[in-house]
């Protein structure tokens, strides 16, 4: 089983994760559906000002980058978008369409490009927690992306079982790091 050691530098931002967390287990559920269908409207019984709602709420329907931008507002929090917005260098003022591309990007990388099933979320004391997540192929969308949503929400990786091996996990900046192979814990951990 792979998994994702990190540190809690912020308890209230760590529930905010358990919500993405959550959100990335019920996309993953079989026969899974976003809640994002248009009403059924009584037409014949609306008013004018009722009707022109419901144009606007079916042509908003139709804007697929709407939509999932709307379901990235309900669980990525503004301080951890700002920290995406870092990552991709955006500048807030130049959001703009191909901006919006990007910070989504990584979104449809939590819902759909990081081909995990996530089998464990747990607080193991001191500040430590860990995520433990199985897959049935390789590449599965890879860690670093991963390890970046972790860091905007002030969730620090220490260390990960990445397939391989167990490795440290050293961060130069906010969006460098560096693996140490533990070749011990390797040997111990392949050895479960």
């Amino acid at each position: 089983m792979l998994y994702v050691k990190f540190i809690v530098k912020d308890s209230s931002k760590f529930i905010d994760f358990q919500k993405l967390y959550k959100h990335m287990e019920n996309v993953r559920q079989p026969n899974f559906e976003f809640e994002d269908k248009v009403p059924e409207f009584d037409w014949n019984n609306m008013n004018d000002k009722e009707v022109e709602e419901a144009l606007r709420i079916i042509d908003e329907s139709l804007d697929e980058d709407l939509i999932v931008f709307r379901r990235y507002e309900k669980v990525i929090p503004k301080y951890a978008n700002l920290f995406f917005l870092k990552y991709f260098n955006i500048d807030n003022d130049k959001l703009g369409d191909l901006g919006v591309q990007e910070v989504l990007s990584i979104f449809n990388y939590l819902e759909f490009g990081f081909e995990v099933d996530l089998n464990n979320l747990e607080d193991l004391g001191e500040s430590t927690s860990i995520i433990e997540f199985s897959t049935g192929n390789y590449p599965f969308g890879g860690l670093e992306r991963f390890f970046i949503t972790l860091k905007a929400f002030n969730l620090i990786p220490t260390e990960c079982f990445d397939g391989f091996s167990v490795n440290q996990i050293d961060w130069e900046s906010d969006f460098q790091f560096n693996f140490m192979e533990l070749e011990e814990q390797t040997k111990v951990y392949l050895k479960k």
